[in-house]
């Protein structure tokens, strides 16, 4: 039987319960994080502890750059805290308070009073509270509050830190493919609503599902990308585009999914995108007919590599 996790966005819980917690962004839930998870799953088992992360409503990143964009939404982020196993899940406002309070505060009157806090996890980079206390001081702080602490050195995969940061600079640069997926440690997916188009592909032969991109979410490479659509639990094969469309006249940024063997009516609902590998570049052509050919090209480029892949 699958253990349901609990989720808070307060800190008003059982506090007769021990805790073991790690705390983080955690953008992406790729594999430098569900290292943290599984070491706090681990310490929380070995010791008759609850296993929980603290996470927060936006990335604190955007503290100073604004410009940060997440690799998932919020939704997204929980389902795949439930499928990692943790007990508890506190998703916290960054809240002036939260963001005032130095580490000795934080984690004597929030992870102790509050939450019978027993062990803390963080990644070797990390850094807590007003004071932006790295490791060093974080594990004087723990000490002298009777709190266990335990730091991870972040993994490497070919010589290169796994880091959220550097995981969008792939996306940003079309690499969707096994390079991505070893370092996010999952396939990459993105979520949007089915919205109505200008019915252009109809007129070129190739019906398309119009999809609104998250202005919060990183986009990915202009361009076109053999993907997988999942909708209602079932995955198609498609041919996307992402960006401007500079060919036609547009009046929006988003992304156009040419799905194989479907034909149902699915405005409204939102669907699962699953880019597996990047095709070409967003291009503009001189006329429609131009594109048409180029759209034929394109979708028999990737029929080819569905057919190699199985």
């Amino acid at each position: 039987m699958v253990k349901m996790m609990k989720i808070y966005e307060n800190f008003d819980v059982e506090k007769n319960i021990k805790r073991a917690i790690t705390i983080g962004d955690f953008d992406g839930l790729h594999n430098g994080h569900m290292q943290l998870i599984r070491k706090t799953i681990e310490i929380a088992k070995n010791n008759d502890y609850i296993s929980c992360a603290l996470t927060f409503k936006f990335n604190t990143a955007n503290l100073s750059n604004n410009n940060v964009k997440y690799l998932c939404d919020l939704n997204e982020k929980i389902e795949l805290f439930k499928k990692s196993g943790i007990d508890e899940l506190f998703i916290i406002e960054f809240c002036e308070e939260i963001k005032s309070t130095n580490v000795y505060d934080f984690i004597s009157k929030i992870l102790v009073d509050k939450l019978n806090v027993k062990y803390l996890i963080l990644g070797d980079d990390a850094k807590l509270g007003s004071d932006r206390l790295d490791i060093y001081g974080i594990a004087d702080v723990c000490k002298s509050c009777d709190v266990d602490f335990y730091s991870i050195s972040q993994i490497q995969i070919d010589n290169i830190r796994v880091t959220s940061s550097y995981i969008r600079s792939l996306i940003a640069d079309g690499i969707v493919d096994d390079k991505l997926t070893k370092f996010l440690g999952r396939e990459y997916y993105f979520t949007g609503e089915v919205v109505h188009g200008n019915g252009l592909g109809v007129k070129l032969g190739f019906p398309t599902a119009n999809i609104m991109l998250n202005s919060s979410l990183i986009v990915p490479k202009f361009g076109v990308y053999y993907a997988i659509a999942e909708i209602d639990g079932k995955k198609y094969d498609c041919a996307i585009n992402i960006g401007d469309k500079p060919t036609v006249d547009n009046n929006y940024r988003g992304l156009e999914a040419f799905i194989f063997d479907f034909d149902k009516d699915i405005y409204g609902e939102k669907i699962k995108i699953y880019l597996k590998k990047f095709i070409r570049k967003e291009e503009k052509f001189k006329n429609l007919d131009e594109l048409k050919t180029q759209m034929k090209k394109d979708v028999e480029n990737i029929r080819k590599i569905m057919k190699n892949s199985i």
